[in-house]
């Protein structure tokens, strides 16, 4: 027997999916407060907005993201990630430092633009202590905690009858999980593999990156550092990680071989800054070459 309340939590499902798909399109209201003129730039297009001046974006393919940029020296200043359904509305106020919601999902917008990463980032000093002490255990029971405070979090504020399978939600878990995986492997590692590293190294593997390890793409900055950290370490762990082809050789070839094509990729951009900040501008113009030709890199 179907209780009442079950059957209630279907219909509100399925009222939301059938006005997702009658409805048409969102609405951005983007102000510039600012004192210099800005480019928006979405889904491939672009917008000028003036000094004290705003413009409406009606978008009836999806918004995933909008860029702000300085205009006269193409700078971006903001990046926003956009988390609406069809036919919902924000309203984006923007000066040189800092930046307004008001409209649909507002609070949640502020908390993935603005306080997401300090939620995450601000407990590495408390799962270093851990790290330091040999408890890999109070490190991932710390850890798991505080992922699942923030996740809590960012369901309660997208606020869908969808809860957890919600596409907006899934997006923002998957920002929130990178930022995560930063601040656990930032909390790790010495010279040499001990046995806590290895215990947590081993725990984070099976339970998040075995299930998608042969679909592993660097998408976001750090996650070159965690997967070297696996490849260079391999054998210890015990892990059969798949190999790739060798788009260019390098002294990391070894490391490399277990990296998709992207994070090679970001070998040789890391490679490249640093020759760069050195002024060795021979050697970075060697690495320039090999992002462009070899990996079709913009730099």
């Amino acid at each position: 027997m179907i209780c009442h309340e079950t059957l209630k939590n279907k219909g509100k499902i399925v009222l939301f999916l059938i006005f997702s798909c009658l409805s048409t399109a969102q609405n951005i209201t983007i102000e510039n407060k600012s004192d210099f003129p800005v480019e928006i730039q979405y889904n491939q297009k672009k917008v000028d907005i003036e000094v004290n001046q705003k413009k409406t974006i009606n978008e009836k393919n999806r918004l995933k993201e909008i860029s702000i940029l300085e205009k006269k020296s193409n700078i971006e200043k903001f990046n926003i990630p956009l988390f609406l359904n069809s036919e919902q509305s924000l309203n984006i106020n923007f000066s040189r430092d800092s930046i307004k919601f008001a409209g649909d999902k507002a609070k949640l917008h502020d908390y993935v633009l603005k306080h997401l990463i300090y939620d995450l980032t601000m407990k590495i000093g408390e799962y270093q202590n851990y790290y330091q002490k040999n408890d890999p255990k109070g490190f991932i029971r710390t850890s798991e905690m505080y992922l699942g405070d923030v996740l809590i979090k960012i369901e309660k504020l997208n606020n869908s009858p969808l809860g957890r399978k919600d596409i907006h939600y899934k997006e923002i878990e998957k920002k929130a999980k990178d930022r995560w995986f930063f601040t656990v492997f930032a909390s790790i590692g010495s010279g040499k593999l001990s046995n806590t590293e290895k215990d947590l190294m081993l725990y984070y593997y099976e339970k998040y990156f075995k299930k998608d390890i042969n679909t592993f793409s660097c998408d976001f900055g750090y996650s070159y550092e965690i997967m070297r950290r696996y490849s260079l370490y391999h054998k210890a762990l015990g892990l059969n990680l798949p190999k790739y082809e060798i788009v260019e050789h390098s002294d990391e070839d070894e490391v490399n071989q277990y990296l998709p094509a992207k994070c090679q990729q970001e070998y040789f951009r890391m490679s490249y800054s640093f020759w760069i900040e050195k002024k060795d501008l021979v050697r970075a113009e060697k690495d320039k070459k090999i992002l462009t030709e070899k990996f079709h890199a913009k730099l």
